[in-house]
């Protein structure tokens, strides 16, 4: 059976790219370029490959207790903004808690940076 990923990430066109903890150069466009990129690259390797975007902190439980009902996953990759942009902390907490009760038994790897989301979830597969 094939290995399969799960990448997170908060939707970037919904966040705010000006806010000083973004890194220079980085947009909507960039971040969709590199999740695309990665999991393209995963899917090459053998793996299936599932991108989901967050909406906020209000909707994030159900969002991803949703994608798990529909799949387990071997790894489970969360974003570098979901995890360093200070606006996103909490939404990262409510994240992390929901993992940890519906996917026990998943790996969870962080990326640097959407398009080495692959190379995070190597480092587990």
């Amino acid at each position: 059976m094939a290995k399969s990923v799960l990448i997170i990430g908060e939707d970037p066109s919904l966040i705010d790219f000006d806010v000083p903890d973004v890194p220079e150069g980085i947009s909507a466009e960039t971040v969709m370029a590199g999740l695309n990129d990665s999991a393209d690259r995963l899917r090459a390797r053998g793996c299936e490959a599932r991108i989901l975007l967050t909406k906020d902190e209000g909707t994030v439980e159900e969002q991803v207790v949703q994608a798990l009902a529909q799949a387990t996953y071997d790894v489970i990759v969360v974003g570098a903004g979901l995890r360093t942009l200070p606006p996103m902390a909490r939404q990262f907490e409510v994240l992390i808690n929901v993992l940890h009760r519906q996917a026990p038994e998943s790996r969870i790897a962080f990326n640097s940076q959407p398009d080495d989301s692959d190379q995070a979830a190597a480092r587990w597969l």
